[in-house]
């Protein structure tokens, strides 16, 4: 489904758009982590970003490119960065990344409650167009 297939209908447009500024998701990783931390790591940028596992490990997937990972904490940071866009994040290690992932999964939660009760009479495309223009408004993509 196309970003023009979505704006045909402006009511959806005008609930995405009230969503996202109310929404209490933020920039991750960075505005979920300590300012002091800035040893970065480089990560592939892509669109088609999926996680799963795979033997003992952990993949994310972005754009057939993988990074395999041996703890499930770590492939989230990594896989919400990817969703974001971002490139270059701080390194995971020493850091405290499960508080940051509890709090960004928090806030995804508390906003998706948002896109529920403001859709609750739409259709299930309505629903669906909505919680992609919402991730595209916080900067995202297809995070609901």
């Amino acid at each position: 489904m196309g970003e023009d297939q979505i704006r045909k209908d402006p009511g959806i447009e005008d609930i995405a758009s009230r969503i996202a500024q109310m929404s209490p998701v933020k920039s991750f990783p960075d505005d979920y982590l300590p300012a002091e931390t800035r040893k970065n790591l480089r990560i592939p940028v892509g669109s088609d970003i999926i996680m799963f596992r795979q033997d003992e490990f952990i993949v994310v997937s972005i754009d057939s490119r993988r990074v395999y990972l041996r703890s499930n904490v770590e492939a989230k940071y990594i896989f919400y960065s990817a969703k974001r866009g971002q490139e270059n994040i701080p390194s995971p290690a020493n850091l405290d990344i499960d508080s940051a992932i509890s709090r960004f999964e928090h806030d995804l939660d508390a906003t998706l409650s948002m896109i529920n009760v403001e859709c609750s009479n739409f259709s299930q495309k309505n629903q669906n167009d909505v919680r992609l223009l919402v991730s595209k408004l916080l900067g995202y993509s297809d995070i609901f």
